[in-house]
């Protein structure tokens, strides 16, 4: 059975170009910011040689935004997809069923207690 294509591309090579652009975009995001931080900072501060001042802007405010930001949307993407798959609707969104108005109603009364 040949495998399954996606358009004329192969399913393998789509998921090798996405996770080199996602890759691409967590590098450029440890480079972004109001502090220029070089390619051997960036390496210096990774690896954990000399501290810095590119190296602290890096591990302590760089890094763990751009994972957060990676974990946050890896998690939505899959609650999107177990939301669509647990109740057999390709439509099915926080907004159709009623859980962002809830989580607003939630937060509104936490706020006043």
């Amino acid at each position: 059975m040949p495998p399954q294509r996606f358009g004329s591309r192969h399913p393998l090579t789509v998921l090798l170009v996405l996770g080199l652009l996602a890759g691409t975009s967590f590098i450029f995001s440890l480079f972004q910011g109001s502090v220029a931080v070089s390619v051997t900072e960036l390496w210096e501060s990774l690896v954990g040689d000399a501290p810095s001042l590119a190296g602290e802007v890096v591990l302590e405010l760089r890094l763990p935004r751009a994972l957060a930001a990676f974990a946050t949307g890896g998690m939505l993407a899959l609650s999107g997809a177990l939301m669509q798959v647990l109740l057999r609707n390709p439509l099915a969104d926080p907004y159709v069923l009623g859980i962002s108005g809830g989580a607003a109603a939630a937060a509104l009364v936490m706020m006043l207690l």
